[in-house]
């Protein structure tokens, strides 16, 4: 976590002071006072600034208080990413079982996407040659042999579209064999994932020593705080 800093709050109470200081010199009339341009000139201004003092306090004491105790371990920051997949890749690395089936699915992967690529090139071929095919269709202007052109298309179009039929059943099924794939492909990855941030848990379970006193401390400033205001 970014530090976080509170420049203004030193400055208060430095100003604060001198102000204090300078009031109690016009209470018992000792004529040594600030000079007339500096920027608190009232009690009241003083303690309106030793307030917003208290209030900075307090903020940085807050932050300090949720920061505490968090730890940070390298191997477990995402950075955003996901962790669930990240703790997958670790244990891959260093089981063989689970390597041998990553480059299973690797190989269905490259299989099908070769697969999909030919018939891909094959269909949008044949889907260019009837979308030419009809506009030159209509380009005759005889009837009858237009007729006879959209007849010759539209069969042999319904021919091909048929010829396709086991292609498309076979793409269904593989479609939802790849869902069914994946679903459980995510239940591994969780189920493997799971067993390694419980060991995380268990070994990296932060200390909250410094959060203790850190309250401790926050209870003292108070309790400083409200002597001061009261004045």
């Amino acid at each position: 976590m970014t530090p976080v800093c509170f420049p203004t709050a030193a400055h208060l109470y430095l100003a604060c002071y001198q102000e204090r200081k300078n009031f109690s010199r016009k209470q018992y009339g000792i004529n040594d006072f600030l000079h007339p341009s500096d920027y608190f000139q009232s009690k009241s201004i003083y303690e309106k600034n030793l307030l917003l003092l208290s209030t900075s306090l307090l903020a940085l004491f807050a932050i300090i208080l949720l920061s505490s105790g968090t730890s940070k371990d390298s191997r477990y920051d995402g950075g955003g990413n996901d962790l669930v997949q990240e703790l997958y890749e670790q244990a891959v690395k260093q089981n063989e079982q689970l390597q041998d089936l990553q480059e299973s699915i690797s190989k269905f992967y490259k299989k099908k996407n070769e697969a999909l690529e030919k018939y891909n090139s094959y269909t949008s071929y044949n889907s260019r040659y009837y979308s030419d095919a009809r506009q030159k269709m209509e380009q005759i202007t005889d009837t009858v042999s237009k007729k006879k052109a959209m007849a010759l298309i539209s069969k042999s179009e319904n021919n091909y579209r048929t010829s396709l039929s086991d292609w498309q059943n076979r793409i269904n099924s593989l479609n939802a064999k790849e869902r069914e794939l994946v679903n459980l492909q995510s239940l591994l990855q969780i189920t493997v994932s799971e067993s390694m941030i419980a060991k995380y848990q268990s070994g990296n379970f932060p200390d909250n020593t410094r959060f203790k006193e850190a309250a401790a401390e926050i209870e003292s400033i108070i309790n400083r705080l409200k002597t001061l205001t009261s004045q």
